[in-house]
């Protein structure tokens, strides 16, 4: 009797979850619109910061938005087009227009300047100054044809790996971009 009443709350629980997840729709996404190549290569606002929305295409051939979860700890900055820390985020990016500006002077990589010229070098994930962020190549909102480097952060206790181009787990993390 005890094992059915605990697996009733489970499927309950568990019904509860998936209604709150599907009730994402894309009415709460932000000035989204997907008519241009610019607007359907932007990730949009979502009305909860822990969710952003991006133009996939529909069955009928036409771009349309769908929302999408940020990972646990996180919330959506339009400005950087991620998932953010929480502390990165500045709560009127998502009301200044329908495009994100470009990166500002402190988002860039540029000790050492990291090049993005090259397809190899624009997928390659480059290291930061500090171990919790790392750099990567993202085109510029002003010319899609152009890449910069942007800072983009880790998530909490990880740090960037040169060699497994990927945030480790700061236990596992050994240094792999200094000289």
């Amino acid at each position: 009797m005890k094992f059915a009443s605990c697996c009733c709350s489970l499927l309950l629980l568990l019904a509860c979850m998936a209604a709150f997840a599907t009730s994402q729709t894309v009415d709460d996404c932000i000035e989204i619109a997907c008519r241009t190549y610019t607007e359907v290569n932007t990730l949009w606002c979502h009305r909860l910061p822990t969710y952003f929305c991006q133009c996939r295409p529909t069955p009928g051939g036409i771009w349309g938005p769908q929302v999408m979860p940020c990972a646990d700890a996180t919330v959506f900055s339009f400005r950087h087009q991620v998932c953010v820390h929480p502390d990165m985020r500045n709560e009127a990016d998502c009301f200044t227009g329908t495009s994100p500006d470009e990166p500002d002077e402190e988002d860039l990589c540029l000790d050492p300047p990291a090049l993005c010229g090259t397809y190899a070098e624009i997928n390659e994930l480059k290291c930061h100054e500090d171990s919790k962020r790392f750099c990567q190549c993202r085109p510029l909102t002003s010319n899609p044809a152009v890449y910069a480097p942007i800072a983009m952060p880790c998530a909490e206790e990880t740090s960037f790996s040169f060699y497994h181009q990927t945030c480790t787990r700061d236990e596992l993390w050994q240094d792999s971009c200094s000289a």
